[in-house]
């Protein structure tokens, strides 16, 4: 009894020490151990090699998911754009998809190009089709596109392949578990479980599989619990991953299948401008040497905020007007400021290349939303009470004949 007393208590003691292993951060533990951060470093360096891509992929929910989401099973092509392009790459993806609770197999067809968006709607028997704008800030965006692209694609794209800092989370999660090595779709894997905050600060649970060889990614398991405190996953799967192939002329579009029409997309309508006579919002903004601007410290001045970006043409070519204006009304306490927003660039040496001089204030993002910014350029007049006198969209022409008119009443 003595022995086996002890024998459980060996047992006990060691039972206890591996589950409090298990708890920590670092390399795993067991026969099959590695250190998962290496592993997400590797990953990093791997991604960053890989300029396009294509694969299969399959999209399930399983676990307490597995009747809450929609099977998606369908082929993928990804091909990065410039650096710094925040629509991220060229996509492709065709494949069929199951709602929840359907048997019925649902078609998907879409595809970017880097400049036009095209997708099939079977029920409309129609290829529609939005060629992106050239002036419109919510339009620039790898959301915008894959919003447009739909469900369907949309959850097949393992979209890690194409952002700029793919891991940069997962490399600081405070959970991060080596579970060993396991196959998907023939191709041996690490297999590493994180978590960490994310977004809305809940709990992030991830378990990733990346090959062993070219630390890949080949699979995510998107770990959540539902209502009923039990868990499941929505995982993506990866096979066939064939990395810097070169694509054809329209490897990235879409022919009009027979009988089907042609339509542009039909955008719902924009929010209005703030109202001339509404008290315009507060605002506080910095300059590009880091110098605190605030609306309050220009009230009793009329001021003019146009909304810009240098990648946005109409802006450029209306920008030599703001600058005169700037200097004909320098004298008449005119306050002229360049916001600078959705930038992709350099606003600060552009005005100085081109001579500029008047104000620029720069991450705008959050002030163009107040003011109800959706298309570039975009320009207000705020008089010295803090109301708006004017607000226009487009080429400002007509700002040159208000600001004339209203310091000739002044």
């Amino acid at each position: 009894k003595r022995i086996t007393r002890a024998a459980l208590l060996i047992i006990t003691v060691s039972c206890f020490s591996l589950l409090s292993k298990a708890q920590q951060v670092g390399p795993g533990v067991g026969a099959d151990t590695d250190d998962p951060k290496r592993i997400f470093r590797e990953v990093n360096q791997a991604i960053q090699k890989v300029q396009s891509l294509s694969y299969e992929g399959s999209y399930q929910g399983i676990g307490s998911f597995a009747t809450h989401s929609k099977t998606t099973i369908g082929h993928v092509r990804l091909s990065k754009l410039e650096a710094n392009n925040p629509l991220k790459a060229k996509l492709y993806a065709r494949g069929d998809f199951f709602q929840t609770g359907s048997a019925d197999v649902q078609p998907f067809h879409a595809a970017f190009d880097g400049k036009t968006i095209k997708k099939i709607h079977a029920n409309q028997q129609a290829l529609i089709y939005k060629t992106l704008s050239d002036n419109d800030p919510t339009e620039r965006s790898l959301g915008f596109v894959t919003g447009f692209l739909g469900g369907g694609a949309y959850s097949l794209l393992m979209l890690e392949y194409i952002l700029d800092e793919p891991f940069a989370r997962q490399l600081s999660a405070p959970v991060a578990e080596y579970e060993g090595r396991a196959p998907v779709n023939g191709v041996l894997c690490h297999v590493v479980y994180l978590e960490y905050s994310g977004d809305s600060k809940r709990t992030t649970r991830e378990r990733w599989f990346v090959g062993v060889r070219d630390y890949l990614p080949r699979k995510l398991e998107q770990i959540t619990v539902n209502d009923k405190g039990r868990y499941g996953a929505y995982v993506l799967s990866l096979s066939n991953v064939r990395v810097n192939i070169s694509f054809g002329a329209r490897a990235f579009d879409i022919r009009r299948p027979p009988g089907f029409q042609i339509a542009p997309y039909r955008a719902p309508d924009k929010p209005a401008l703030l109202a001339v006579g509404d008290l315009a919002p507060e605002w506080t903004l910095t300059d590009a040497d880091g110098r605190t601007h605030t609306s309050f410290e220009y009230r009793g001045k009329t001021i003019v905020l146009d909304f810009w970006a240098t990648w946005c043409g109409p802006c450029i070519r209306t920008m030599p007007e703001i600058q005169r204006l700037h200097e004909k009304y320098l004298n008449n306490d005119l306050i002229v400021f360049g916001v600078n927003s959705w930038e992709e660039s350099n606003s600060s040496a552009y005005m100085k290349r081109q001579g500029f001089t008047y104000g620029l204030l720069i991450n705008g993002e959050v002030v163009a939303t107040k003011y109800r910014v959706t298309t570039l350029p975009t320009v207000y007049v705020i008089g010295g009470d803090g109301k708006i006198l004017f607000r226009s969209v487009g080429v400002h022409d007509d700002l040159s004949i208000f600001l004339a008119k209203y310091f000739e009443r002044k």
